[in-house]
């Protein structure tokens, strides 16, 4: 019997790399029967999503999402193979964009075995990505509203950020068994990092060196650091800022802090509110969960000790910050190293 795996993310939780391997994979993941479908140039599958969701335009293909699914559930119905298909689009609640109907879905793919992996991140770093990600092509919401927002509704831009309603919507098309949630810093930090952690649901005797890169690359889509962000639209007021007003925010933030300093837009108060909404939430998903996945946990925010918090920004840094800006690009410029002669 063919089998379908639906990979749906969610967001900001490593998808746009994991992507981009099992693209780079497809010839030798189809010889093991593992099919990932080609939607080049793009190596995720939103394309297939475009019915049911407003995308950009470069993911529409030529004759539909929906035609393109039940062209692929034809072609494979009667084999042995795995299809793997993966967006994180498909975890999506609703908002403006909509959300791909998955019961439609799965009729599309009736008579396969159907798995739905999806990864779950904390809620404080997941939604500080969030507004990293928004902010890279319009005004993101103030991080007060979006505590606000995520703290009364359970989502924030038309995702969940409460997973026990986004498992309750899973449950209305999928069986409970049809359904697997990982942890995204415990997939992180196991061998292979979250695509292996993944691939053992997918191909469980399928040897890593198949479809993991064979030279360390960095992770795509890597979210630029948040609070120099909000300080940066902060300055602009009610526009995004331009690279110039970025970087010098980043700059700033290097020379008081150091680069590698952890920091976070929430305040502490906020961090609580988060902590004091979703804590429990989680804990009560992770008992739902535990009868199929026994052991399963959702690893919390745990704020390291020298977290830099919104309010820790003081007039030091907004002093430097205004003089990276008055300067010219040429006095920013930093100086060329000695040459042996001069050292």
């Amino acid at each position: 019997m063919a089998r379908l795996v639906l990979h749906i993310g969610t967001h900001k939780t490593g998808t746009t790399w994991v992507q981009d391997c099992l693209a780079a994979a497809r010839a030798p993941l189809a010889q093991a029967q593992v099919i990932y479908p080609d939607l080049s140039p793009h190596s995720g599958h939103h394309g297939f999503l475009t019915d049911w969701i407003a995308l950009p335009a470069a993911y529409v293909t030529r004759d539909g999402g929906r035609a393109g699914l039940s062209q692929l559930a034809r072609q494979w119905r009667d084999s042995e193979a795995t299809i793997l298909l993966s967006s994180e689009e498909l975890s999506r609640g609703g908002g403006p964009g909509g959300y791909a109907d998955l019961d439609a879905l799965r009729s599309l793919f009736a008579g396969y075995d159907i798995l739905v992996l999806c990864v779950l991140r904390d809620q404080l770093s997941f939604l500080q990505s969030v507004y990293a990600e928004i902010a890279r092509a319009r005004l993101p919401p103030r991080p007060p509203d979006l505590v606000g927002e995520a703290v009364e509704t359970g989502m924030v831009d038309g995702v969940f950020c409460d997973y026990g309603k986004l498992y309750d919507r899973l449950r209305q098309s999928f069986a409970a068994d049809e359904i697997r949630l990982l942890d995204y810093h415990a997939a992180c930090n196991a061998p292979g990092g979250v695509l292996a952690s993944l691939m053992r649901y997918v191909a469980p005797g399928l040897a890593p060196e198949i479809y993991l890169p064979q030279s360390p690359v960095g992770q795509a889509n890597v979210s630029p650091r948040a609070l120099t962000i909000w300080a940066a639209l902060a300055v602009a007021g009610s526009a995004l800022p331009d690279a110039r007003l970025r970087a010098a925010a980043n700059t700033a933030f290097d020379l008081e802090f150091g680069p590698t300093r952890r920091a976070t837009i929430f305040t502490r108060a906020e961090h609580r509110s988060l902590a004091e909404r979703f804590d429990p939430a989680n804990a009560a998903l992770c008992d739902r969960i535990r009868r199929l996945q026994p052991g399963f946990s959702l690893t919390a925010f745990a704020p390291a000790p020298d977290l830099l918090w919104r309010e820790d920004l003081g007039p030091a840094y907004w002093v430097r910050l205004a003089r990276r800006l008055w300067l010219t690009p040429e006095q920013t410029a930093e100086p060329p190293p000695l040459t042996a002669a001069q050292g």
